[in-house]
């Protein structure tokens, strides 16, 4: 997202800020709700070894096993309720304040457009505002519609995950976060350099839109002077600049993902590995059920983080 297209949207935001942050709201507590199974498995398995986790044992004195896991099945089905009603929470809130937003920002950028002297029309090409008044305001809503609840649910996980995991186990949680500085730093270096690329991208379809939008609003004078393959050149040209500004961002992007991914995978392997030590040498560090915690939040934890690159790679093509 451009310097100037920020600004636009924290003004247009404004008259719709009530349901802005119910959908904030609704999107931390869908991504709370999501991050819920893992702790049921680990806490049905702690219970049905006849360790159950100490609220349950305050919770529930005197119950067998099977009623406890009967309560957490019970449990589960209450979470999986409201992770479906706060998903529809967020969906609907973020869809509609985004069109709210879009609406009014295309409506004052063709206002201020049209206020122009004739000296700002013949100083900027006709493709270049058409590109303003719609494909920057649509990146716009699709900065808000994906981007924001992306960057929203990712800040979600990774506070809650730590929480949870350093609450059950702080040694093996410390060990678990040798990854994420790596790829937080890699993420930052990626955006730094893909940001030049889609600058690149966002001049060359200005140009593109322009050079259509000239010719076919003069192909009865470029028909009269017989300048069709002329023309078809000039075309052709601004096609294969948009082409190639795409084909220099796509080399980063697609070589960021697979780096980051080998990354993640150690990370995981040696969480398992170590996790797995502590268990089978009765070190009382951690539970089979802890374990199993673990390694699904783990995974939670870090695949995800790889959606960082993508995230950057859609905020700089706002």
């Amino acid at each position: 997202m451009s310097r100037h297209a920020l600004p636009a949207f924290r003004w247009a935001i404004r008259p719709y800020n009530v349901s802005f942050y119910i959908g904030i709201f609704s999107s931390v507590a869908n991504k709370i709700f999501d991050l819920m199974p893992p702790l049921l498995v680990a806490w049905v398995i702690d219970t049905v070894q006849g360790t159950p986790p100490g609220w349950i044992s305050d919770l529930l004195p005197n119950q067998s096993a099977l009623e406890t896991a009967l309560f957490l099945a019970l449990l589960a089905m209450i979470i999986f309720l409201l992770e479906s009603v706060t998903q529809w929470g967020y969906q609907w809130t973020f869809q509609t304040t985004a069109q709210n937003v879009q609406h009014d920002i295309r409506c004052h950028v063709y206002h201020h457009i049209q206020q122009q002297d004739m000296a700002y029309f013949e100083n900027h090409r006709l493709g270049q505002l058409i590109a303003i008044v719609n494909d920057d305001v649509n990146q716009l809503e699709q900065f808000l519609n994906t981007i924001f609840n992306d960057i929203v649910q990712l800040i979600v996980l990774f506070g809650f995950s730590i929480v949870v995991m350093g609450s059950t186990c702080w040694q093996l949680a410390l060990f678990s976060l040798i990854p994420v500085p790596i790829i937080i730093i890699g993420s930052i270096i990626y955006q730094r350099l893909i940001s030049p690329f889609y600058k690149e991208i966002r001049h060359a379809v200005g140009e593109m839109v322009a050079r259509f939008e000239n010719n076919l609003s003069g192909i009865q004078v470029i028909k009269s002077f017989t300048a069709e393959p002329f023309e078809f050149s000039r075309v052709e040209a601004a096609s294969n600049d948009y082409k190639q500004a795409n084909l220099k961002a796509i080399r980063w992007a697609t070589i960021y993902v697979p780096i980051i991914r080998m990354v993640i995978a150690f990370g995981f392997a040696g969480v398992l590995l170590l996790g797995s030590y502590w268990v089978l040498t009765d070190s009382g560090i951690i539970t089979i059920g802890e374990l199993v915690l673990f390694s699904m939040m783990i995974q939670r934890l870090l695949w995800p983080l790889t959606q960082m690159g993508e995230i950057f790679d859609q905020y700089e093509r706002a």
